[in-house]
């Protein structure tokens, strides 16, 4: 019984402790059912709490970048850091805060840029930025920027900026926005942020513009920034000018310099050309000039002009060089001559107004000897030169020219100087040899001409010299003519003259013989004037005329001093008659060459044909002297009188009635032609002095008084 009773004891004690397990158990079960609806309740305000302490603890040592989220007390930290250090940093703070679990870094490190670059352009009103930025606060800032910028202003790239490692240290935005406020001055241009050096370039819209963004990257940037470039161009200037102006010692520079190095430049080169002259320096600063190098090469060749000058000015335009001023002696004005030929590569010299100096007195002159020519003396300008080197270029084509002449101040105007130097040209042009030369408008000529055509060319220019130029030409001969030869032929046609002549006055004296020998007969004159004729050429062929017109047809010819006379007679005996009349004729030192041949034979006429030839002889040329004898120049048309009775029936010569002329008078008329009839061959009996002739009927022509009839067979 007791052994059943500890039995039913002990099952009543293991069934009360097995109901106590049961109980803890659904006790231990509320209990956490309990916890996790109260940890879920709160779970919240914990987060909350854990994140706004998290982010007090950054803050406070300066590594905001990073962010912690709370999974109920754990941490998970995010966010982009710059390096290792300030990872470690954030994490231990986050560790080290009350409340907080466990710490898991889901931060990540930036790529690093080395170098660390930000560059803005701008473009009119386009900017672009381009580059790194270190951090989401230093975008976040640089964007704030980039709002407040100047309305108009489209701006690119802001969402494209990559974040990186890599910045100089401190506040890097702030250099960003010391960029944009500085390219804000400039409508093109770009400042590049390079590690922590900034660079700028650009073109200025005006000078003031300039010299502020030029003063502003003088003093110290932020950040501790460096400059390490500043190619600001000023604004552009067109045309690009510089100049300097020399008065004695002073020099005045005004116009434009690129750059202030470039300005340093140019008054070295100012001084080193004129060590002792006072430069005062007028000049801006202006984009546009020629390459830079050439620019100042232009600008020491003009200071080294200036300075052969004692007054003088010398300017650059773009590429042009201007030269004006005064040189005090020729070499210096050869130098600056030699210089205007010679610029700079690049530049050209496009105006010369240096004055040259004076010459006194002030002389040009031309000489030519055949195919060689020379110049020399003075031009009163560059113009007049040109003028006179294009006269020479047309006159003297293949002749060897050395011009030596040089320019001068102190002569005339330049229009009378050309004027007088260009007719001097001319006329010298027309000699084989002479020269010419011109002082103060007046031009002397002497020398010998070319042929006679320029002689001719020659004489009628002087009829007629340009204005207000007077001309001495007494000492121009004509050409020299060798071997001399003067010609001149008869024929039915007329009289033709060839050859030369010595000088119008022997001209006009054969030209009065021709007419007076060859009376009604059209002359044909082509004769020249020419020197070198022999001595009493004029006598000579004016005498040699006289045999020549008693000639059917004939030639005479001159060639120096042999004298060639052909032709046909009139009658056999007038062959004898012309020798002896042109020996006679001709002064001592000429030489007779004769070749006359007789006429033809020829057959009688009538007495109507006779009368008819009778007529047409006597019809020219026959005049009679007051004392009866036939007069100069009457034996040809004697001559002709007597072809003509050589082939008539007998003839009478008696006075005739009423004429004006004497009986006695015309008696001796009658008889000089019958003796000058019966010399020619005409029978005695066939020419009669017959006063009492009655003549009725007969055929009959009246001549200077004396009445020449057919007698009746």
């Amino acid at each position: 019984m007791d052994e059943k009773a500890g039995l039913r004891g002990q099952r009543e004690t293991e069934g009360g402790t097995l109901l106590d397990l049961r109980i803890l158990g659904v006790g231990l079960i509320l209990l956490c059912v309990l916890v996790a609806f109260t940890v879920h309740v709160s779970r919240p305000g914990i987060e909350a709490d854990l994140a706004v302490r998290a982010a007090e603890r950054l803050d406070a040592i300066g590594e905001s970048w990073a962010t912690a989220r709370f999974s109920g007390r754990d941490a998970t930290l995010i966010g982009e850091a710059l390096a290792q250090e300030p990872r470690d940093k954030v994490r231990g703070a986050i560790e080290s805060l009350s409340g907080v679990g466990s710490v898991t870094d889901a931060t990540t490190l930036l790529p690093e840029r080395r170098p660390f670059t930000f560059s803005v352009i701008r473009d009119g009103p386009r900017v672009q930025l381009e580059g790194y930025v270190p951090s989401r606060y230093a975008l976040a800032r640089i964007a704030a920027a980039v709002k407040g910028l100047p309305p108009g202003l489209e701006v690119r790239g802001l969402d494209q900026l990559v974040r990186a490692r890599g910045a100089p240290p401190g506040d890097f935005s702030s250099v960003v926005i010391f960029a944009l406020d500085a390219l804000m001055r400039v409508q093109s241009g770009r400042i590049t942020l390079s590690d922590d050096m900034l660079s700028i370039e650009g073109r200025a819209p005006d000078l003031a513009a300039y010299n502020a963004l030029r003063l502003t990257m003088s003093e110290p940037l932020p950040q501790d920034f460096r400059l390490a470039r500043f190619a600001v161009r000023p604004p552009a200037a067109s045309p690009y000018l510089w100049s300097a102006a020399r008065e004695g010692r002073a020099v005045v520079l005004r116009g434009h310099v690129p750059s202030e190095e470039v300005r340093q430049q140019v008054l070295a080169a100012l001084r080193a050309a004129m060590p002792e002259a006072g430069i005062s320096d007028h000049t801006d600063l202006a984009d546009g000039a020629p390459s830079l190098d050439r620019w100042l090469a232009a600008v020491r060749f003009a200071a080294n002009q200036l300075a052969l000058m004692p007054t003088g000015q010398v300017s650059l335009s773009n590429t042009s060089i201007y030269l004006e001023g005064a040189a005090s002696t020729f070499p210096i004005y050869d130098a600056l001559s030699a210089a205007r030929r010679a610029p700079p590569e690049g530049f050209q010299v496009v105006r010369f107004s240096v004055e040259p100096p004076v010459a006194a007195p002030f002389i040009w002159r031309v000489s030519r000897q055949g195919g060689q020519a020379q110049i020399s003396g003075y031009a009163p300008s560059e113009d007049a030169r040109r003028v006179m080197g294009d006269a020479v270029k047309a006159l003297f084509a293949g002749v060897q020219v050395s011009d030596q002449v040089r320019l001068a101040s102190g002569g005339p105007p330049s229009d009378i100087w050309t004027a007088a130097v260009t007719f001097a040209l001319t006329q010298v042009s027309r000699m084989a040899q002479g020269e010419a030369s011109v002082l103060t408008g007046a031009v002397t000529l002497s020398g010998e001409a070319a042929d006679s055509a320029s002689y001719a060319s020659l004489r009628d220019a002087l009829k007629a010299p340009p204005p207000g130029v007077k001309v001495d030409a007494s000492r121009v001969l004509p050409p020299v003519i060798s071997p001399y030869v003067f010609a001149v032929r008869t024929e039915e046609s007329g009289v033709t003259l060839s050859g030369f002549f010595p000088d119008d006055a022997v001209h006009a004296r054969l030209l009065e013989t021709v007419g007076r020998l060859f009376p009604g007969v059209r002359v044909n004159d082509v004769t020249a004037v020419g020197a070198g004729a022999p001595p009493r050429f004029a006598d000579a062929a004016i005498a040699a005329l006289a045999p020549l017109a008693r000639l059917e047809t004939g030639d005479l010819r001159f060639s120096d001093g042999q004298v060639s006379l052909s032709g046909t007679d009139r009658y056999p005996a007038a062959g004898a008659q012309i020798e002896a009349e042109l020996k006679a004729a001709l002064p001592k030192g000429f030489a007779m060459d004769l070749a006359v041949e007789a006429p033809p034979a020829s057959l009688p006429v009538g007495p109507r044909e006779c009368l008819k030839l009778l007529t047409d002889a006597t019809a020219r040329g026959l005049v009679f002297l007051p004392g009866g004898q036939p007069g100069p120049g009457s034996l040809p048309a004697l001559d002709r009188l007597a072809q003509a009775a050589l082939r008539c029936p007998p003839l009478a010569l008696q006075g005739a009635q009423g004429a004006a002329v004497p009986d006695p008078v015309a008696a001796i008329q009658g008889e000089a032609i019958r003796a000058h009839l019966v010399a020619a061959g005409v029978p005695a009996s066939h020419v009669s002095w017959m006063a009492d002739f009655g003549g009725e009927g007969a055929e009959s022509l009246t001549v200077a008084g004396v009445r020449i009839s057919v007698r009746p067979q």
